[in-house]
């Protein structure tokens, strides 16, 4: 049995393919979802989401949920990004800016720091993928 992945964002969708996995990088840490699997919806962070199966891939995506049922998976994300369509230097100004919210030495409530922790995740995904 297959899944139907689909990663949408605010601007369009950005993938639709038939997979037999799709590991996310979840709240709680990376997931992987099989056929079968139970339906829920799930908290992302940043980062690579992996797919494989009839086609294998990579989508780098900043935040969102992942609706998950036993035969789907649809990803609504706050940014989702292709291997190829990867702007190195925006990725470089988003992981600077953000470890130095991370570093900064005033008070960061959780939400921030979240935030912040998401982005320095979903830029280094980014650039560790186009130094190949």
């Amino acid at each position: 049995m297959a899944l139907k992945l689909e990663i949408v964002t605010p601007v369009g969708k950005t993938l639709e393919a038939q997979v037999s996995s799709v590991t996310a990088p979840g709240e709680a840490g990376e997931l992987t979802i099989l056929p079968e699997h139970r339906a829920g919806v799930i908290l992302l962070s940043g980062g690579a989401v992996r797919y494989s199966g009839v086609e294998s891939g990579v989508v780098f995506v900043r935040g969102g949920v992942a609706e998950v049922g036993p035969d789907r998976v649809l990803i609504l994300a706050d940014e989702a990004v292709l291997p190829g369509q990867v702007d190195r230097a925006a990725a470089q100004a988003l992981l600077d800016a953000s470890i130095n919210r991370l570093g900064a030495s005033e008070y960061v409530d959780d939400a921030r720091f979240a935030a912040a922790e998401r982005e320095r995740v979903y830029a280094e995904a980014q650039l560790r993928s186009s130094a190949h």
